[in-house]
Protein backbone atom coordinates (compact mmCIF):
# COMPACT_ATOMS: atom_id res chain seq x y z
CA UNK A 1 0.00 0.00 0.00
CA UNK A 2 1.42 3.52 -1.33
CA UNK A 3 1.75 5.86 1.78
CA UNK A 4 -0.41 9.41 1.41
CA UNK A 5 1.80 12.51 1.52
CA UNK A 6 0.07 15.69 1.46
CA UNK A 7 0.99 18.93 0.21
CA UNK A 8 -1.13 21.77 -0.85
CA UNK A 9 0.23 22.48 -4.24
CA UNK A 10 -0.42 25.89 -4.77
CA UNK A 11 3.09 26.73 -6.35
CA UNK A 12 6.11 25.74 -8.66
CA UNK A 13 8.10 25.37 -5.45
CA UNK A 14 5.85 22.65 -3.81
CA UNK A 15 5.01 21.09 -7.28
CA UNK A 16 8.86 20.67 -8.10
CA UNK A 17 9.50 19.18 -4.16
CA UNK A 18 6.32 16.81 -5.11
CA UNK A 19 8.35 15.12 -8.55
CA UNK A 20 11.52 15.10 -6.36
CA UNK A 21 10.03 13.49 -3.65
CA UNK A 22 8.05 10.96 -6.26
CA UNK A 23 11.57 10.25 -8.07
CA UNK A 24 13.21 9.58 -4.39
CA UNK A 25 10.55 7.29 -3.28
CA UNK A 26 8.80 6.06 -6.46
CA UNK A 27 5.63 3.91 -5.68
CA UNK A 28 6.15 3.67 -1.97
CA UNK A 29 4.40 6.82 -1.70
CA UNK A 30 1.00 8.79 -3.22
CA UNK A 31 1.19 12.49 -3.29
CA UNK A 32 -2.30 14.09 -3.24
CA UNK A 33 -3.04 17.59 -2.72
CA UNK A 34 -5.03 19.61 0.55
CA UNK A 35 -8.37 19.51 -0.79
CA UNK A 36 -8.59 15.87 -2.54
CA UNK A 37 -11.67 13.36 -1.18
CA UNK A 38 -8.14 11.10 0.02
CA UNK A 39 -7.09 14.28 2.37
CA UNK A 40 -10.95 14.64 3.65
CA UNK A 41 -11.22 10.95 4.44
CA UNK A 42 -7.84 11.08 6.68
CA UNK A 43 -8.92 14.22 8.27
CA UNK A 44 -11.86 12.37 9.47
CA UNK A 45 -10.63 9.04 9.82
CA UNK A 46 -7.52 10.71 12.11
CA UNK A 47 -8.31 13.88 14.00
CA UNK A 48 -5.64 15.96 15.05
CA UNK A 49 -4.48 19.39 15.44
CA UNK A 50 -1.82 19.19 12.88
CA UNK A 51 -4.34 19.18 10.02
CA UNK A 52 -4.86 22.70 10.57
CA UNK A 53 -0.66 23.60 9.70
CA UNK A 54 -0.14 24.68 6.57
CA UNK A 55 2.56 22.27 6.01
CA UNK A 56 3.92 18.57 4.09
CA UNK A 57 1.83 15.95 6.18
CA UNK A 58 2.30 12.42 6.67
CA UNK A 59 0.12 10.07 8.42
CA UNK A 60 2.12 7.69 10.42
CA UNK A 61 1.35 5.04 13.26
CA UNK A 62 -2.07 6.77 13.96
CA UNK A 63 -0.19 10.55 14.28
CA UNK A 64 -0.43 13.21 11.47
CA UNK A 65 3.53 14.12 10.56
CA UNK A 66 4.13 17.81 9.67
CA UNK A 67 7.32 19.39 8.63
CA UNK A 68 10.43 18.05 9.65
CA UNK A 69 9.69 15.39 11.22
CA UNK A 70 7.08 14.23 8.08
CA UNK A 71 10.30 14.83 5.64
CA UNK A 72 12.19 12.60 7.87
CA UNK A 73 10.14 9.78 7.98
CA UNK A 74 9.32 9.85 4.56
CA UNK A 75 13.15 9.60 3.56
CA UNK A 76 13.14 6.28 5.63
CA UNK A 77 11.19 4.95 2.34
CA UNK A 78 13.95 6.00 0.27
CA UNK A 79 16.34 4.16 -1.14
CA UNK A 80 19.95 3.20 0.21
CA UNK A 81 21.93 6.13 -1.45
CA UNK A 82 19.58 8.34 -0.44
CA UNK A 83 19.53 7.65 3.53
CA UNK A 84 22.98 10.10 3.67
CA UNK A 85 20.31 13.23 3.77
CA UNK A 86 18.93 11.43 7.12
CA UNK A 87 22.03 13.13 8.25
CA UNK A 88 20.39 16.25 9.09
CA UNK A 89 17.98 15.12 11.60
CA UNK A 90 20.25 14.75 13.76
CA UNK A 91 19.83 19.00 14.48
CA UNK A 92 17.18 19.61 16.66
CA UNK A 93 14.04 19.13 15.34
CA UNK A 94 12.98 22.98 16.40
CA UNK A 95 16.03 24.37 13.97
CA UNK A 96 14.59 22.23 11.24
CA UNK A 97 11.56 23.49 11.66
CA UNK A 98 12.53 27.15 11.86
CA UNK A 99 14.23 26.11 8.59
CA UNK A 100 11.34 24.64 6.96
CA UNK A 101 9.19 27.56 7.98
CA UNK A 102 11.79 30.19 6.66
CA UNK A 103 11.37 27.96 2.94
CA UNK A 104 7.44 27.73 2.81
CA UNK A 105 7.49 31.69 3.67
CA UNK A 106 9.47 32.16 1.08
CA UNK A 107 8.34 29.26 -1.96
CA UNK A 108 6.29 31.82 -3.70
CA UNK A 109 9.27 34.06 -4.24
CA UNK A 110 11.76 31.08 -5.09
CA UNK A 111 8.79 29.12 -7.11
CA UNK A 112 6.92 32.23 -8.63
CA UNK A 113 3.33 31.40 -7.72
CA UNK A 114 1.06 30.46 -10.20
CA UNK A 115 -3.00 30.23 -10.15
CA UNK A 116 -4.19 26.97 -10.95
CA UNK A 117 -2.01 24.37 -9.36
CA UNK A 118 -1.41 21.30 -11.50
CA UNK A 119 -0.51 18.94 -8.40
CA UNK A 120 -2.03 16.07 -10.25
CA UNK A 121 0.73 15.76 -13.13
CA UNK A 122 2.61 14.52 -10.05
CA UNK A 123 0.42 12.96 -7.50
CA UNK A 124 -0.52 9.87 -10.16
Amino acid sequence: MKTPIFIDGNCRFCRFCAKVLRQMCGDKIQIEFQGSELYQSYVMKFPDSNWEVDSIKMVHKDAVLIKSKAIEQILSLAPWYYQILRMFFFLPSGLLDRGYDFIAKNRLIWGKAVDACEISDYAK
